[in-house]
């Protein structure tokens, strides 16, 4: 007895020690991640082709797009999928260059809008679904002006609503347009390979939801019209997300729907990209992760403690930097045996995390073991270290939701360049 108590008593004999005690609870939440994404291994299942076909109106929020939204229209009206099921709408929001003409010359529908005061892609897919007669329609599709949609992104997703009559709200797998552009946008394409299989997919392996990713997703017609798009922060995807889940409902995850979007191509950009998804996303947090946490507390369902824990994941990028700084500074870099175990276990978690990354995502997207892009470990850790300022400078800015910074989008290339380009490689 005596021991134990030698142990809680050098433990907690100064009151700052018990952060430890949060030290612990993060790495229990990285125990958690791995837990969840073994899933990810399971292959999933091929989709029954539909019987019917279902209309869909496709919506395009823009703003200057005229250097990439053409290619995507090209996609989009060259979809293996009936000609008078699809309508396009694009949604220029204050274009002031040729974007409204391109869409006309491809036959969509152009929805014009000037709202200064109110400016952004959240904004302007509110009012946009207002305009559109949803009445006429069975799903929207969403799409951002520089993504290439792959030529059976419509019939699978139709395939996936016939097969799953229960799914209101689908995201189909993100792919990147340009992996290969600078060592930002590869860095961007293996997170997203990892995060497509260990993330989204292990999360519906288990019976929970997935994440709407911002484009490439369909939602039903008779979910917005009994939801509606009562979004406030820069990540309507993710607020959107949370309101379906707290009603009862998830996000389903379509592997063979893909959808390629253009990643920036400078850390800068990158950076400010990522700093407007911290902002969002910790407004989200704030205005329902309580909410979450009580449905989980009320009812035991993990979907609901799953969504808390991913709100809280940049909160806890904070208190780990915050702990880590604190400790180093009371005790500086070498302290004892039990601090130094609790602040430098995560350099070699992270190292082993960000290399089986960069060989498991790659590994499955190609079906067979490689492990040519391990060589980018290096990169691939300081990319992910590289979220800790982004995810400080969104805390801070957090509480303005309405200042929207536009990532440029230039690099354009048809579905045809793209997928032969894919086939060679």
């Amino acid at each position: 007895m005596y021991l134990p108590f030698v142990f809680y008593e050098q433990w907690f004999d100064n009151p700052l020690d018990s952060l430890k005690i949060i030290v612990l609870l993060l790495y229990i939440f990285w125990l958690y991640e791995t837990f969840i994404a073994l899933r990810g291994f399971e292959r999933p299942r091929p989709l029954p082709k539909a019987r019917t076909f279902r209309k869909f109106a496709i919506l395009i929020p823009a703003h200057n797009e005229e250097k990439v939204i053409g290619p995507l229209l090209e996609s989009l009206k060259n979809q293996e999928y009936p000609e008078h099921c699809i309508d396009i709408y694009v949604a220029c929001d204050a274009c002031t260059d040729g974007t409204k003409d391109i869409a006309l010359r491809y036959g969509a529908f152009v929805l014009e809008r000037n709202d200064p005061k109110h400016p952004g892609k959240t904004q302007n897919v509110r009012w946009a679904l207002s305009k559109i007669p949803l009445d006429a329609y069975d799903a929207i599709a969403m799409f951002d002006a520089d993504n290439l949609a792959h030529p059976l992104f419509l019939s699978k997703m139709n395939d996936y609503l016939e097969a799953h009559p229960e799914a209101e709200v689908i995201q189909g797998y993100l792919e990147t347009k340009n992996p290969h552009q600078s060592w930002v946008t590869r860095m961007y394409a293996l997170a997203y390979w990892y995060a497509n299989r260990f993330w989204q997919l292990a999360r519906i392996n288990w019976g929970m939801s997935a994440t709407l990713g911002g484009t490439g997703l369909v939602i039903r017609t008779s979910c917005i019209k009994r939801l509606g798009w009562n979004c406030k922060s820069l990540t309507e995807d993710l607020e959107f997300s949370t309101q379906l889940v707290l009603l009862g409902g998830k996000v389903h995850w379509n592997e063979w729907a893909i959808t390629y979007d253009e990643k920036p191509r400078c850390y800068k950009a990158s950076h400010r990209q990522r700093t407007r998804w911290m902002q969002g996303h910790f407004f989200v947090l704030w205005r329902y992760g309580g909410k979450l946490l009580w449905k989980f507390l009320c009812t035991g369902h993990l979907t609901y403690l799953d969504y808390f824990l991913y709100l809280t994941m940049p909160a806890r990028i904070i208190f780990t930097a915050a702990l880590f700084a604190f400790e180093v500074f009371k005790k500086g870099l070498y302290g004892d045996a039990s601090s130094l175990f609790c602040l430098y276990l995560w350099i070699p978690l992270a190292l082993v995390q960000s290399a089986y990354q960069v060989v498991l995502g790659p590994s499955l997207r190609e079906g067979r073991l490689t492990f040519r892009y391990l060589p980018y470990l290096a990169l691939y850790t300081v990319y992910g270290l590289s979220w800790i300022p982004a995810v400080f400078q969104g805390l801070l800015l957090a509480c303005n939701q309405r200042r929207w910074v536009k990532t440029e989008h230039a690099f354009s290339v048809s579905i045809r360049e793209l997928l032969g380009n894919r086939r060679c490689s």
